[in-house]
């Protein structure tokens, strides 16, 4: 067996073989090497970017200043895991009471197939000769606890519960190298334990995860190398480059430090346009009711999901959505966007108005909610969309008959619009970004877009569900900061408190029938 997994050295990354096409980083990478039995992390402002060199997705110049240390085949078998949303489906509907499609299939079945989709019943792994390891199989439900949900429909698994599924649906391929992007995004502690717990003790390959700036680098792993838009920084076993990872922390801002703004509007400018903005806060709850849920259940083929659920959520107040991965929180979001089957319902109240077939349709109820949450980030990334430019993107963001709607429409905006837009694009530091395509942009440039985008229409109530997770310190402080003034409301669901903005109340759901409401310390 060589002595390495992955070697380069003296190596320039570009995506295509034209004269004209510059580099992935313009500093060549002089050398970096994987060895077995290492647990690496990438970490920094340019990491996904780094390991999507190491899976082999650009091409090295010269040819062989990339090469693996294979154990068997010609080909390395390289596994690139970004949870960068949802499992993919044709309707967000979909992972509510398991409306069946094209992707519909069991848990076990989604981590045994080679493809979503496959047909694959014998096992065997498409387009070659090996069989899945029934063992290892087994070791992976085990360990990543996913034993009593091999039978559960996919679809209805909750964001947490597919993370651990699509990370044994790749580690089952047994790969030469395994490159984990962002492994605790959205998780919540217990979830985060499982899969921490689950990769210091794996040891069939060597393991590099992807983690940020602000995020802990955990005690298991050996070596950290940090990734900057020019390439590499540093690199080198964990504890001979501790003063270099302090002093990173430190040069971006990492003891709770603001974000300056450069922009040449002020927050109050960004608001004025919402509907609420001028009105008194007292006045504001007289002339609207906000949203009430009066003993709401849900449950899926019988079994209970929410039970007995009563909210009041006041206008213009935040409210911070607590509870476990798989507790409800994606069901309940859903009923409030019309997105979930049982959506009309007397018991959801809006602005004294009970919701009941009939009485409303789902772009009337999407008029007034903007959202950034995984499913639209995973939707929006597989989707056409992907190649709108990120103007567009926002633009789409004006399309006031659903959040999910991602037609280009910049050329149709009135003036007005316009305007809005060059205002968040300017003080989000987007400006320079409107150009370029969406689908170029690093995974936290893609969720600072889904935020301001959810905002452009104004609406009533903004639900951003894990809507930071993935953004790196100084956007997400600056989003935060900004939320303050927000004078809609602002539901929140978030596992980690540092993405977690500023809320006054707070829901926890605990099991069907059991929640806690109640005010967040200031």
């Amino acid at each position: 067996m060589s002595s390495y997994v992955l070697r380069i050295k003296d190596a320039l990354f570009k995506s295509s073989l034209q004269k004209s096409a510059a580099p992935v980083f313009p500093d060549p990478i002089k050398h970096f090497q994987i060895k077995p039995h290492e647990r690496w992390v990438i970490w920094g402002s340019q990491r996904s970017k780094f390991m999507d060199v190491l899976g082999n997705k650009f091409l090295s110049q010269p040819p062989l200043s990339l090469e693996y240390g294979l154990k068997h085949e010609a080909l390395p078998r390289i596994e690139c895991v970004k949870f960068t949303g949802v499992m993919p489906t044709a309707h967000i509907s979909a992972r509510y009471e398991y409306f069946k499609d094209d992707f519909d299939q069991t848990c076990g079945k989604f981590i045994k197939d080679n493809s979503i989709g496959s047909m694959a019943v014998k096992y065997e792994v498409s387009n070659t000769n090996r069989t899945i390891d029934l063992n290892l199989y087994a070791y992976l439900l085990r360990e990543l606890k996913l034993q009593e949900l091999e039978n559960r429909w996919a679809m209805g698994l909750s964001n947490g519960q597919m993370r651990r599924a699509r990370l044994a649906r790749s580690l089952l391929k047994e790969p030469d190298l395994a490159l984990i992007d962002e492994p605790f995004l959205g998780l919540d502690p217990t979830a985060t334990n499982i899969i921490s717990n689950f990769l210091a003790n794996y040891s069939k390959s060597p393991i590099a995860i992807g983690l940020r700036y602000q995020d802990p680098i955990p005690e298991w792993c050996t070596h950290v190398c940090c990734v900057d838009a020019n390439g590499i920084v540093f690199q080198g076993e964990k504890e001979s480059v501790q003063d270099q990872i302090i002093s990173n922390r430190k040069q971006y801002g990492l003891e709770n430090a603001t974000h300056e703004s450069k922009s040449k509007y002020h927050v109050k400018d960004l608001v004025s346009f919402h509907p609420l903005a001028q009105i008194p806060r007292h006045e504001i709850v007289e002339l609207s009711k906000g949203l009430e849920l009066r003993g709401l259940s849900v449950s899926y083929r019988g079994e209970p999901i929410l039970k007995d659920l009563h909210w009041n959520v006041a206008p213009n107040s935040k409210w911070h959505i607590r509870g476990d991965n798989g507790s409800g929180k994606s069901t309940l979001l859903s009923l409030l966007t019309a997105d979930h089957p049982q959506s009309w319902n007397s018991r959801i109240v809006e602005n004294g108005v009970p919701r009941k077939t009939g009485s409303t349709d789902y772009f009337t109820i999407n008029k007034k909610i903007g959202m950034s949450s995984p499913e639209l980030h995973a939707i929006f990334n597989k989707s056409r969309s992907a190649n709108l430019s990120v103007q567009e993107a926002l633009a789409s963001g004006f399309n006031d008959n659903s959040s999910n709607n991602f037609l280009a429409r910049y050329e149709s905006l009135t003036d007005q619009q316009r305007h809005i837009l060059e205002m968040y694009a300017d003080y989000f530091d987007l400006f320079p970004l409107l150009n370029k395509k969406y689908r170029e942009l690093s995974v936290s440039d893609q969720k600072l877009v889904l935020f301001v985008r959810s905002m452009l229409k104004m609406p009533e109530i903004l639900i951003l569900d894990e809507a930071f997770s993935a953004m790196e310190k100084n956007p997400m402080n600056k989003c935060h900061e900004f939320l303050k003034q927000w004078p809609g409301i602002v539901l929140v669901v978030s596992h980690v408190l540092d993405e977690t903005p500023r809320c006054e109340h707070y829901i926890r759901l605990i099991s069907p029938g059991q929640y806690e409401i109640g005010n967040v310390p200031k």
